[in-house]
């Protein structure tokens, strides 16, 4: 008889190893069965409901939805954080900066390269971080300057500052998002400078953005990059949402649009090669984040446990 048939010999190992806390080592040196065998018959145990493992998940509902959002968009992982507070207030975004804060790291390796986006949730997860436990980590710019106004939000400023709290080193892209014409952008990314974060930018191991609504309420309206005529001819062209300097319809195709020919910064196109990680939260960018996750660029999707709901529905 196999050993794997004896169930009182199973039954002692299982005792051994699950309540006595003791490792296959010992139980092979105290039984005189070797470790292949203990092995395998805790394996065939479980297998055989000889022994039931139960997990005790706190976080049912959201580790439900985390599963439908993956099947649904083929995401590698997605994190739902509970804020405990409805809405798309100021303090349900600084509560999900400090929760995703906690979980960031999880997706950063040592040495990566890593490239960040602007607006007001990733300046949320940054100003929340507070000591990055990664070595040689780089941060790069993906976009150019929002505006004169909400610094704070601006790429650059939330790169410096993720690297502050890592020890690792950061780049500056010195010029706007979006200038007057595509003269004036084919100048400007033509600068060695300019150029070279532009390059390192495409080039990250890991992408943290977040996903823009195009409406009065979004970060670009509020820092003056774009305005009330920039938005409706979005609109007309079929965008409904925003990640860097790309735009995208509701099935989460790429549309162009003359924006793009006046932007600076990496489109969502060149970080196919990039472990993306997207945060966004709000009913109101629950059309947007659709088009995002449906455009098959991102990895990681974190939102909060009413998004997700919205999302799942």
């Amino acid at each position: 008889m196999a050993i794997t048939d004896n169930l009182r010999m199973t039954l002692k190992v299982c005792q051994l190893y699950y309540e006595q806390n003791l490792s296959q080592k010992e139980i092979s040196s105290q039984l005189g069965i070797s470790r292949p065998q203990i092995s395998r018959m805790l394996s065939n145990a479980r297998n055989n409901n000889v022994v039931s493992i139960k997990i005790n998940n706190p976080f049912l509902d959201e580790t439900r939805l985390e599963r439908i959002l993956m099947e649904r968009y083929g995401l590698k992982d997605a994190l739902v954080l509970n804020t405990g507070k409805a809405g798309d207030s100021n303090s349900e975004l600084e509560e999900f900066g400090r929760l995703a804060a906690d979980c960031i790291d999880a997706y950063i390796m040592d040495h990566n390269r890593v490239g960040v986006m602007s607006g007001r949730t990733i300046s949320s997860l940054a100003s929340s971080i507070k000591c990055l436990n990664r070595r040689g980590l780089e941060f790069v710019p993906l976009v150019g300057g929002m505006g004169a106004i909400s610094a704070s939000w601006h790429a650059n400023v939330i790169a410096q500052r993720l690297a502050e709290c890592s020890g690792g080193r950061c780049y500056v892209l010195n010029a706007p998002v979006i200038v007057q014409g595509r003269q004036s952008r084919d100048i400007l990314v033509r600068e060695p400078e300019i150029a070279a974060v532009l390059q390192k930018g495409a080039s990250c191991d890991v992408t943290i953005v977040g996903i823009g609504q195009l409406n009065m309420n979004s970060s670009t309206v509020k820092a003056g990059t774009l305005d009330n005529e920039d938005i409706r001819r979005l609109k007309e062209a079929g965008a409904v949402a925003s990640v860097c300097t790309s735009y995208l319809d509701a099935q989460g195709k790429m549309i162009e649009t003359e924006l793009n020919e006046r932007s600076i910064g990496v489109t969502l196109g060149q970080l196919k090669k990039s472990r993306t990680i997207a945060l966004a939260i709000g009913q109101s960018k629950v059309e947007a984040i659709k088009a995002a996750l449906s455009s098959g660029y991102l990895d990681v999707f974190i939102t909060s446990l009413d998004t997700a709901r919205e999302i799942a529905e």
